[in-house]
């Protein structure tokens, strides 16, 4: 009796110290995966969209949270309601220090530019160390806005990416020596094409400008970019000639010359109040409005009616740099830095008004289309000669 309970008992206790083992096999295992997971290697395209997310993440948040407590330069925000909904997207620590500090300024009702550029496809880098992120990338310069490098730090918690630095650095007295086809990449944008005309010496760029012919779907222009520092560079500045030499004009020559005078004075008639009344209408008439059996078609289409719609605002906004005085620039930049800001949040709130499905994002579009096309017609009523 005595040897049978023992053997019961040595049994009972092989079958526990089996379980035992067989549940810290799994534990291993388990952790093994997690460990595996967790220094997965990243590819250029997913560290992109993971501070894409993130990035937009937070400023969405803060454009609500904005908007539902009425923050302004008087009315200061409190970041204890603001907090919480950036956690998702942002570690502790940046949420703490650098997300509080900026939400002490971004209610400003002022010009500062705060939002990172998200396109990411200017001079783009990153490194990743396990669990760490280290990303740059070039933020060109805009008619309103100097060229920026950003740097951005991602870390992995609770098994997702999370924007833990960023910082930013201006361009300006800088020379990255931007390449000929980094610059083409910056004008290939909002459905345009561009074509690469030529490298010159800028006086205005202090060094190598590149000139080319951008098109779109509204007509042709010309554009040049700094290779220094991306900023955009007038394309109707003197350039350095060689030095002129007496001769005798040949007919040739001068039938050339009439041709190109010729050809001057109707690119100055083509800037005219009356010329760009025509390219309104005829851009209206390309307005994409069908009918529509699901909510992607119609973001499709109103995305193709607001690039298009931006491409001209761009080109009206050209013409007006040659046309103003110095004096009424500068004052249509602060004008216009201000509309593109009254313009996001507009769009904005469409968005969050329905609750932030796949017909948030048709309006959202729709309104950005809406109130372009509204600018465009406002600048050149109101400033084109």
């Amino acid at each position: 009796m005595t040897y049978k309970l023992g053997a019961l008992l040595l049994s009972i206790l092989f079958l526990l110290s089996a379980c035992s083992d067989s549940g810290a096999s799994d534990k291993d295992q388990e952790k093994q995966a997690v460990k595996k997971a967790s220094v997965a290697k990243l590819t250029e395209q997913e560290v992109k969209s993971a501070l894409k997310n993130d990035i937009d993440s937070i400023f969405n948040a803060f454009d609500k949270a904005g908007k539902e407590n009425g923050w302004s330069t008087a009315n200061k925000a409190d970041f204890n309601k603001l907090g919480p909904s950036v956690l998702p997207y942002a570690t502790e620590t940046f949420a703490d220090q650098t997300l509080k500090d900026l939400a002490g300024e971004y209610f400003c009702e002022c010009d500062a530019p705060f939002h990172p550029g998200t396109d990411f496809d200017v001079r783009f880098t990153y490194e990743q160390d396990k669990n760490k992120i280290e990303a740059s990338s070039i933020d060109p310069a805009t008619e309103l806005n100097m060229g920026t490098l950003w740097t951005f730090e991602l870390v992995k918690e609770d098994g997702d990416w999370k924007i833990n630095k960023w910082d930013s650095k201006s361009l300006q007295g800088d020379d990255i020596k931007l390449t000929k086809e980094e610059a083409k990449t910056i004008l290939s944008r909002n459905g345009e094409t561009a074509e690469f005309v030529k490298s010159y010496e800028s006086k205005a760029a202090g060094g190598t400008a590149y000139l080319f012919n951008v098109k779109s779907s509204n007509g042709e222009r010309q554009a040049a970019i700094s290779s220094k520092d991306t900023s955009i560079v007038s394309n109707n500045e003197d350039e350095t000639e060689a030095p002129e030499q007496e001769k005798v004009q040949t007919a040739e020559e001068t039938e050339s010359s009439d041709n190109a005078d010729t050809q001057s004075s109707e690119q100055e008639k083509g800037n005219t109040k009356a010329d760009y009344a025509a390219k309104l209408s005829a851009t209206e008439q390309k307005e994409k409005h069908n009918d529509y059996q699901s909510d992607y078609q119609m973001i499709e289409d109103y995305g193709y009616n607001y690039q298009m719609w931006d491409g001209l605002l761009n080109e009206i906004y050209g013409v007006l740099q040659k046309q103003l005085p110095a004096s009424d620039m500068a004052a249509l930049k602060v004008k216009q830095r201000q509309w593109m800001k009254d313009r996001d949040a507009a769009a904005q709130k469409r968005y969050d008004e329905e609750g932030g499905g796949s017909l948030s994002r048709v309006v959202q579009t729709e309104e950005l289309a809406k109130q372009t096309k509204e600018r465009c017609y406002e600048l050149v009523n109101t400033y084109m000669k």
